[in-house]
C-alpha cells in the first residue's frame, strides 16, 4: 500500500475557483433573511459613505460661498448624524455576520468530522495524521475567513466602487472618465497577476500541509528521537520542511503584492489625468472648488476599495484553496458502502465463512495479499493465525471486521453475507484488540465502556475481577474515575484494560490481533487466563507471533504465499514438520 508521507505533496484538488466560491455561498442558502438583512445594511452603509463627500461639496458652493452659517451648521450637523448612523449600522452589520459566519463553520468542521467517521480504514492508512488535521483545522479555519470576507468585505469595497462611480457620472461625465480611464489596464494587470497567484497559494497549501504532518509524526515519535540522541536530525529535518513553506509564502505573496504597485501607480495616473482635465476645465468655468475637491475626495474613497480588494486578494486566493481541500475531504467516498437497505447481522452461533476471497490494496490492485482464501470456522472455535510478517495475517482479520473489503469473494458470519449488513450491526457482534491497545483521555470507567455505554458498576468490576485488573483499578486514586491517557499507562495495563473492555461489550465473535506481543510475562499470564474466559462460547480468531499462546487453538492457520500453507492443530503440524515447526522450533531455540 502506497502511503503519502509528509515528504510527498498532496495532489492538487482540481476544483475551479468558480466552484469553490459557488459552493461555499451555497452555504448561505440556510440564513436567506439575514443574509438579505446584512446587504441592505452593507448597501445602506456604503450609501452613506458615498453621500457624505456631497455634503462636503454642497457645504463649499452654497454655505460657504453664500456665507450661510446657518445653513452651514445643518450641513454639519446632518454630515455627522449620517456618521453615527454609518457606525450603528456597521456594528448591527458585523455582529450579525459573525453569528452566520460561525455558525456556518461549525457545520461544516462537524460534517468534516462525521465525515472522516464513515471513510474506511485505507484513507487514514495512507496519508499521515497531521495532512488530515491540517483540512479539518487549518482549511476549515481559513474557510471561516472566506466567508466572512465574501460578505463583509468584498461586498462593501464593490458597493462602494459602484456608488461612487454612479455619482461622478451623474455629477461630472468628463471628470469620471479621467477618473475611471485607467481601470481597462488594472483589470488586465490583475487578470494575469490571479492565474498564477492561485497555483502558488495552492502550493503553499500542500507544504504547510507537509510541515503539519511532520509536526505530528516527529511528536509522536519523540520518544524514539530522544532514545537515539537524533534530535540535531529532526531539528534539521524541521527547517528544512519549514524552509519550503516559507519558501512557498514568499514565492506566492511577492506576485500578489504585484497589485499594489499596479494599483498605486493606477492611482496616481489617474490623479494626473483627473487634475490636468481639471485645470483645462476650471479655466473654462466648468468646475468649481467644492467640485473638484469632491471629486478628489471622490478620488479617494474610489480607490480605496480597490485598495482594500487588492489585500484581500492574498487572503482570498489563499482561503480558496483552503476550502478546495474541505471540500476534496467532503466529497471523498469511502471505499466502504454500506449498501441502501442493509439488514442486521443476526449472530446465534457464531460460523464465519471466507469463500474463495482475493484481497489487494485499492492504489495496487496488482499486489495481491490474499488469493482464493476458503477456509470455515466453526462456532466456538479457537483459529489461530500465524506465519511470517506481511503475510496476510491481519489482513484476514480486517476483512471479517469490514475495515476493508475483499476484491473478489464473500465473507459470512451464520450464512449471512457481511457485506449485505449494516456495519453498525455487524461490528456490535465483533470484539477486536489490535496490537496497539488505545486508551482515550478521560476516566477508566469511560473507557471500558467504551463498546457498551450502559454497562453497570456490576459489569465493569466482575469483567475487571476474572481478569485480575480489580487490584489494579483500586489502587488508583479515584478508581473506576482515574483519569488516564494512552501516555499514563504501561503496554500490559493498557493490555487488560482493552481485554475488559472486550470482555464487558459481550461480542459474539472475538479477534485478537498480536494481544499478548508486547507485555510481560506475568501480565501475558493474567491475559491469557481472562482470554480463555473470554473465548469460551465464542468464535475466535487470535493473531499471534508466541506461538506458545497458541498451543491450545481448535485450528492453527499457517498464512503464506498468499493463503494457508498448512493448517491443523499444533501436534497435527508439528509431525508435518514444516513451516509451522520451523517457526516453532526457532523460537525455542530463540529462548535456549
Amino acid at each position: 500500500m502506497a502511503v503519502n508521507t509528509y515528504k510527498k505533496d498532496e495532489e492538487s484538488f482540481g476544483g475551479s475557483k468558480k466552484n469553490i466560491l459557488l459552493r461555499v455561498l451555497s452555504y448561505y442558502a440556510a440564513y436567506k433573511a439575514k443574509i438579505v438583512f446584512v446587504i441592505f445594511l452593507i448597501l445602506l452603509s456604503s450609501l452613506i459613505i458615498t453621500v457624505i463627500p456631497k455634503l462636503s461639496e454642497y457645504a463649499i458652493d452654497v454655505n460657504v460661498a453664500a456665507s450661510d452659517v446657518r445653513g452651514l451648521i445643518i450641513t454639519c450637523s446632518v454630515s455627522a448624524g449620517l456618521s453615527l448612523l454609518l457606525w450603528l449600522v456597521m456594528v448591527v452589520r458585523e455582529r450579525t455576520l459573525s453569528k452566520i459566519t460561525n455558525e456556518i463553520v461549525y457545520n461544516i468542521r462537524k460534517e468534516a468530522f462525521d465525515h472522516l467517521e464513515t471513510l474506511s480504514l485505507y484513507y487514514f492508512d495512507s496519508r499521515p495524521t497531521g495532512k488530515i488535521l491540517s483540512r479539518l483545522i487549518n482549511d476549515v479555519s481559513s474557510l471561516k475567513d472566506m466567508l466572512t470576507r465574501l460578505i463583509s468585505a468584498i461586498i462593501p469595497n464593490v458597493a462602494i466602487i459602484v456608488f461612487i462611480t454612479i455619482v461622478l457620472f451623474v455629477s461630472n461625465a468628463r471628470l469620471a472618465l479621467s477618473v475611471l480611464i485607467v481601470i481597462p489596464f488594472l483589470v488586465v494587470f490583475i487578470y494575469f497577476i490571479t492565474v498564477k497567484g492561485f497555483v502558488n497559494w495552492e502550493n503553499f497549501r500542500k507544504k504547510s500541509s507537509n510541515m503539519n504532518a511532520y509536526t505530528h509524526e516527529s511528536y509522536t515519535g519523540i520518544r524514539v528521537i530522544q532514545a537515539f540522541g537524533a534530535e540535531k536530525e529532526a531539528t534539521e529535518e524541521a527547517d528544512r520542511v519549514m524552509d519550503e513553506v516559507r519558501a512557498g509564502w514568499v514565492k506566492a505573496v511577492r506576485r500578489a503584492d504585484l497589485l499594489n504597485i499596479v494599483i498605486s501607480w493606477s492611482q496616481g495616473l489617474g490623479y494626473f489625468v483627473l487634475y490636468l482635465f481639471a485645470v483645462r476645465w476650471l479655466k473654462l468655468g466648468a468646475s468649481s472648488v467644492g467640485e473638484l475637491v469632491a471629486f478628489a475626495t471622490y478620488m479617494t474613497l474610489f480607490w480605496q476599495p480597490i485598495r482594500s480588494l487588492a489585500a484581500m486578494y492574498n487572503q482570498l486566493t489563499n482561503q480558496i484553496t483552503g476550502a478546495g481541500r474541505v471540500f476534496e475531504l467532503l466529497d471523498t467516498e469511502s471505499i466502504l458502502q454500506e449498501k441502501v437497505g442493509a439488514g442486521e447481522l443476526v449472530v446465534k452461533e457464531g460460523r464465519v465463512e471466507f469463500d474463495h476471497i482475493n484481497f489487494a490494496y485499492p492504489d495496487e490492485p496488482d499486489v495481491e495479499i490474499l488469493s482464493d482464501l476458503s477456509f470455515t470456522a466453526e462456532p466456538g472455535q479457537m483459529i489461530a493465525l500465524v506465519g511470517p510478517t506481511g503475510a496476510g495475517k491481519t489482513t484476514i482479520v480486517n476483512l471479517l471486521v469490514r475495515f476493508y473489503d475483499p476484491v473478489k469473494g464473500t465473507v459470512r458470519i451464520d450464512g449471512q453475507d457481511i457485506s449485505e449488513v449494516t456495519l453498525a450491526s455487524l461490528r456490535r457482534n465483533i470484539g477486536v484488540m489490535t496490537q496497539e491497545p488505545f486508551l482515550f483521555g478521560g476516566t477508566i470507567r469511560e473507557n471500558l465502556t467504551y463498546g457498551k455505554r450502559d454497562a453497570t458498576d456490576e459489569e465493569i468490576i466482575s469483567a475487571c475481577r476474572r481478569l485480575g485488573l480489580e487490584d489494579f483499578i483500586l489502587m488508583q486514586s479515584g478508581g473506576l474515575d482515574a483519569q488516564v491517557s494512552q501516555d499514563t499507562m504501561s503496554q500490559g495495563q493498557k493490555q487488560l484494560i482493552a481485554l475488559a473492555r472486550t470482555l464487558i461489550a459481550d461480542p459474539k465473535v472475538l479477534l485478537l490481533d498480536e494481544a499478548t506481543s508486547a507485555i510481560d510475562t506475568r501480565t501475558e499470564q493474567l491475559v491469557q487466563a481472562g482470554m480463555s474466559i473470554l473465548m469460551k462460547g465464542r468464535t475466535s480468531f487470535v493473531v499471534a507471533h508466541r506461538l506458545s499462546t497458541i498451543i491450545n487453538a481448535d485450528r492453527i492457520m499457517v498464512i503464506s504465499h498468499k493463503g494457508i500453507a498448512e493448517e491443523g492443530t499444533h501436534k497435527e503440524l508439528l509431525k508435518k514438520n514444516g513451516l509451522y515447526a520451523d517457526l516453532y522450533n526457532s523460537q525455542f531455540e530463540e529462548l535456549a
